[in-house]
């Protein structure tokens, strides 16, 4: 600890010794001692835990892959799009909605930008999640990457909804009203069920894509909706074996852990092919040439999909991972 925030943690204690003389007097010691050992605890009991954070991540690489091999093409695919963006925000060619007449403020390339980046914090945040043993909270992450992600898709998709995710208000009733009818989960759900209906992206396995959306909704929503079992469960992450860790407040990477990942996975896949279907044939990508071809972007989505088809139906057999079929 820093000896600026070793006086601030001073300064708090003897603030509370001060406010509570009977609490303090019940520790058996001062202010000042009891600074210090708030100071040691921090740098030893939590470090320790800290410190297990650290070795579950050096080994959960190894543990999850080839899954995490295939999450990470699919990140960088993400990562791609927002970097695509970003260079080409000043300019006047849009990436998106050529030819449509649209707000100037914010401009198209902007918005996709700010999509494209979003998405590839969601996916991020839960590749740090689940590589720390935080599996619970992972799967929590995950719905954020798809509201995200669906929210992409149906921007890019439909006209309408484009306007309505550009389209700001000051008062905070319409804004709620606004999300509401327009950009919430639930809504921008129900637009997407109905493109996967008139126009469906074809998928090598023996699963719609609507099918596929609906199995991870249901998965994602196993920890948001608590109960006791669901807490015990998550305070108790398995190891590949099967056996339990015992120290509720550590994390561990295991099968559930294998569980969400493959969910994910698919979700992003039919995710990414319904992108790429739509900045191809809806906004002219296959048109763009020279520096901005993205010819590139479409090779690495088909390495993507020759990585899905070789390895997650073989892995779905041979380990299936804990629940993927509830």
């Amino acid at each position: 600890m820093r000896a600026k925030e070793y006086i601030r943690l001073r300064a708090a204690c003897s603030a509370m010794a001060a406010s509570d003389p009977d609490l303090q007097r019940r520790q058996g010691e001062g202010p000042e001692d009891s600074a210090r050992s708030i100071e040691s605890e921090i740098g030893g009991f939590l470090r320790a835990v800290l410190k297990d954070r650290e070795n579950v991540y050096r080994t959960a690489e190894r543990t999850l892959q080839p899954l995490m091999l295939l999450y990470d093409v699919a990140l960088l695919q993400v990562c791609d799009m927002s970097n695509f963006a970003f260079k080409h925000g000043g300019r006047r060619t849009k990436i998106i909605w050529p030819g449509v007449h649209l707000p100037k403020r914010p401009r198209p390339n902007d918005v996709f930008y700010v999509l494209a980046s979003n998405l590839a914090h969601a996916m991020q945040a839960f590749r740090l999640l689940i590589l720390h043993g935080f599996e619970s909270q992972a799967r929590a992450a995950f719905r954020g990457v798809v509201e995200v992600a669906d929210l992409m898709i149906m921007a890019l998709a439909d006209e309408t909804t484009y306007r309505a995710y550009v389209t700001s208000f000051e008062d905070e009733k319409a804004i709620y009203q606004h999300w509401r009818k327009h950009l919430s989960p639930t809504a921008i759900r129900a637009s997407l069920s109905k493109l996967e209906t008139d126009d469906p992206v074809t998928i090598p396995i023996d699963m719609t894509a609507e099918k596929i959306r609906k199995d991870n909704y249901a998965w994602l929503s196993r920890f948001v909706h608590i109960d006791y079992a669901v807490h015990v469960v998550a305070a108790h992450p398995s190891y590949p074996d099967g056996s339990s860790q015992r120290l509720a407040m550590l994390g561990n990477v295991g099968e559930l852990s294998k569980a969400t990942l493959a969910h994910g996975l698919v979700y992003l896949w039919i995710t990414l092919l319904r992108l790429e279907k739509l900045l191809f044939e809806k906004h002219g990508w296959g048109k763009l040439r020279g520096d901005r071809s993205r010819s590139w972007f479409r090779y690495r989505g088909r390495v993507l999909d020759k990585l899905y088809l070789a390895y997650l139906p073989t892995f779905w057999e041979d380990d299936p991972p804990l629940g993927l079929d509830r």
